[in-house]
């Protein structure tokens, strides 16, 4: 009988592990259908909030089925701000390294290849930065870093145009900005 109850439980563990590491099968389609809703986004501001500021949230659970930055609370996808104290606070998320780390820019493409979040933040003094979601791939030389640095996906507020899915990390943190970039992944 305790032996039966060991397996069972051993399945289910496996299983509920197995469905925690899951990305979206059609995560590419998925992230290029937001990226176009991103930039048609209307960018008009209302109450404090950019009405365009969820595709930065959302972009996580496009890709990894992971919903941790929407606030039921709030009723809405976190700012960049507010994701900043999210991954510093939350049991959730660990810190990997500095994106001047190469042994942490591996690292986050290894947990993206095996279908773990992984998220890159900058946040200047201010409060204000950016969030790029790290995606499935390989490394990819990066000549103003100086680095291998992994797969990427950036949806730019200010700067629509700009943003991207399926490039080098680099591409979202100019060099000047680097020493500030932070790696998190998320534990499972």
């Amino acid at each position: 009988m305790e032996k039966g109850l060991i397996i069972v439980l051993c399945s289910f563990f496996f299983c509920f592990a197995t469905h925690a590491q899951q990305t979206n099968k059609n995560w590419m389609q998925d992230l290029n259908r937001d990226l176009e809703q991103f930039r048609a986004c209307d960018n008009v501001v209302t109450a404090g909030i950019n009405p365009c500021n969820k595709f930065i949230g959302s972009a996580l659970s496009t890709v990894y089925k992971v919903n941790d930055f929407y606030s039921k609370e709030l009723g809405r996808h976190l700012l960049v701000s507010e994701i900043a104290s999210y991954l510093k606070e939350n049991q959730k998320w660990s810190l990997l390294g500095k994106g001047f780390e190469q042994t942490a820019l591996v690292q986050a493409q290894e947990l993206a290849n095996a279908g773990k979040a992984v998220v890159a933040i900058y946040l200047n003094q201010e409060g204000i930065g950016h969030v790029s979601i790290i995606l499935p791939g390989e490394l990819k030389p990066s000549g103003t870093w100086g680095f291998q640095v992994p797969n990427s996906a950036s949806f730019f507020i200010s700067t629509p145009d700009k943003s991207y899915v399926g490039k080098g990390l680099s591409y979202a943190f100019e060099r000047p900005l680097l020493n500030g970039v932070l790696l998190y992944a998320r534990n499972y």
